[in-house]
């Protein structure tokens, strides 16, 4: 990014030993932007919700860039990434709802308004949802269908009817880097610290085997 706009961008398809490509593919990144590592002078990661191995891999990198740098690392939250890309196709006052892919049958969600200070206003505070308690949710504060994106729409299949429209474009489905950044500078930076919403897996499972031990 300089200033507001996208110089590059780089999308890493999520699937096993992604992690371990972060670095490399930032390299390259910067070659495309015909940058060096030095002219970074400062880095933006997500906190999150979303994955537990997924968030600490992108925070470890991006604070281990902004020490070896030397620059300020700031955070910023996915779902407001994802509502204000929402947010810059709706209309004032529209209701929004970002959706990530939780999995164990739940999607990380929000709510919001389109307006406010940094251009969205909460409405219902990020959480884990099953489904159909999004979905109510949903309909307690929204008059009309509310615009929703985001990889976690599939996991609301199973409850169709809900008072959801989706958002057109594939783009907009995506969190991306750039809506980050621009997040960051709309709303301030929020601190670098993993926003999980749930215990991880490996901890659910230790605690179903001394429930069942």
């Amino acid at each position: 990014m300089r200033d507001d706009q996208a110089v590059a961008e780089l999308d890493l398809a999520p699937d096993r030993g992604a992690g371990r490509r972060v670095a490399e593919a930032l390299h390259h990144l910067l070659g495309a932007a015909g940058c060096d590592v030095h002219d970074v002078g400062r880095v933006v990661v997500g906190v999150g919700p979303g994955g537990f191995t997924g968030l600490r891999i992108g925070i470890a990198t991006a604070l281990a860039l902004g020490q070896a740098l030397r620059v300020p690392v700031e955070g910023a939250s996915t779902l407001e990434a994802l509502a204000a890309g929402l947010a810059a196709v709706a209309a004032p006052d529209e209701v929004l709802v970002p959706v990530v892919d939780a999995r164990r049958g739940e999607v990380f969600a929000a709510v919001y308004r389109a307006g406010g200070p940094g251009g969205l206003t909460e409405v219902v505070a990020p959480a884990a949802f099953a489904p159909a308690d999004l979905l109510a949710a949903v309909g307690d504060v929204a008059d009309r269908p509310a615009l929703a994106a985001g990889d976690g729409l599939a996991a609301l299949a199973p409850a169709a009817g809900g008072p959801l429209r989706v958002a057109a474009g594939e783009r907009i489905h995506r969190v991306r880097a750039a809506e980050l950044a621009r997040r960051v500078r709309a709303a301030g930076p929020r601190p670098v610290v993993p926003l999980y919403l749930r215990l991880p897996d490996a901890e659910v499972n230790r605690l179903r085997r001394e429930r069942a031990a």
